[in-house]
């Protein structure tokens, strides 16, 4: 489905003299891997090392590769231009293959006008062809600007939907270039605006209205189980990028003035079997908005958002549920 070029990647590698290089391929692309490595090692004279950790974006970087490699090439995602990282890291964008034409007419008697149009990180190279086709029908078109987390115009991270936010007051629907429905639904509940997603994998465009329901009937279910803890564990991620102390802190504060305990616990890696055995009621994660809604059936104790405990503990209404963001000011 994806074109990927590592002609440039392989020559900022040599401006740079790095002689060990970590490359990182998302899940999609794993099977890939060798391909990808030999062709980087061949073009750019370096080792390369292929980091077998899951990467879901430029803030997923394992802190432990600093230490081993000169420079690191990320696949498939674009920069956070607010992140500072003690090594280089290049990246090399995932050009998708499948062409949406059929999908983007099939998608106009969805949208209403003006449409914000919005992409993933891995789709961002067809942005422009779509805003072109609805302009070419007659259809008004918004692109907005997102904040310092953001590298491109209409871009749309699963921690950030500033993009759509800045143009929400403009547009009646939005148009998002996409797998999946995770953004979709973050766009919607940052917004309150319908949401029709292109999805490359699919030949229909779709709505979010079904799998919105399901989500958040589960989302509700575990501010139901936590309903009952006394304290909380409130987890900080060591990625450099997710790395929310300051927001970990004020839940914490949070916690305790409403008569209940917490601590801070940090982790580089989330995975359940950590969590399992440390004795807190539940957990509530500042890393990556993502794991508490995707990983939910792994966990054995309830793993909320930063908004669901505001939820559990009074000070924030249910109907004003919202995904978890990272914006600018919070790393």
């Amino acid at each position: 489905m994806f074109d990927i070029d590592l002609t440039s990647a392989a020559m900022e590698v040599k401006r740079l003299k790095a002689r060990i290089v970590a490359l990182q391929v998302p899940e999609g692309l794993k099977k890939r891997s060798y391909q990808f490595a030999s062709e980087l090692e061949n073009k750019a004279g370096a080792e390369v090392l292929v980091v077998a950790e899951p990467c879901f974006g430029a803030c997923d970087v394992p802190s432990s590769l600093f230490d081993m490699v000169d420079a690191i090439v990320q696949i498939g995602h674009s920069p956070i231009p607010s992140l500072k990282f003690p090594k280089p890291l290049i990246f090399v964008p995932a050009r998708s293959k499948v062409p949406l034409a059929d999908q983007l007419k099939k998608s106009v008697g969805m949208i209403q006008e003006p449409v914000g149009v919005l992409a993933t990180s891995q789709h961002l190279t067809e942005l422009d062809e779509v805003i072109e086709g609805l302009e070419s029908m007659g259809l008004k078109v918004r692109v907005g600007e997102g904040d310092s987390r953001i590298s491109h115009a209409g871009e749309v991270l699963g921690c950030n939907y500033t993009a759509a936010m800045s143009v929400s007051k403009e547009v009646n629907s939005y148009l998002l270039i996409g797998s999946g429905t995770f953004h979709a639904l973050g766009v919607h509940l940052a917004t309150g605006k319908k949401v029709v997603v292109l999805d490359p994998n699919l030949e229909e465009p779709r709505e979010i209205d079904q799998i919105k329901d399901k989500i958040l009937r589960q989302r509700h279910a575990v501010i139901e189980r936590a309903e009952k803890a006394r304290v909380f564990g409130i987890v900080v991620g060591e990625k450099v990028g997710q790395r929310r102390l300051r927001r970990a802190r004020e839940l914490r504060r949070l916690v305790r003035w409403k008569k209940k305990d917490a601590a801070l616990i940090l982790m580089d890696k989330f995975e359940p079997e950590k969590l399992k055995y440390l004795g807190f009621d539940a957990y509530v994660s500042t890393a990556c908005p993502r794991i508490a809604i995707d990983d939910v059936a792994l966990f054995e104790k309830p793993l909320l958002t930063p908004q669901e405990l505001e939820i559990l503990l009074g000070v924030r209404k249910w109907e004003n549920y919202t995904f978890d963001q990272m914006t600018e000011d919070e790393l």
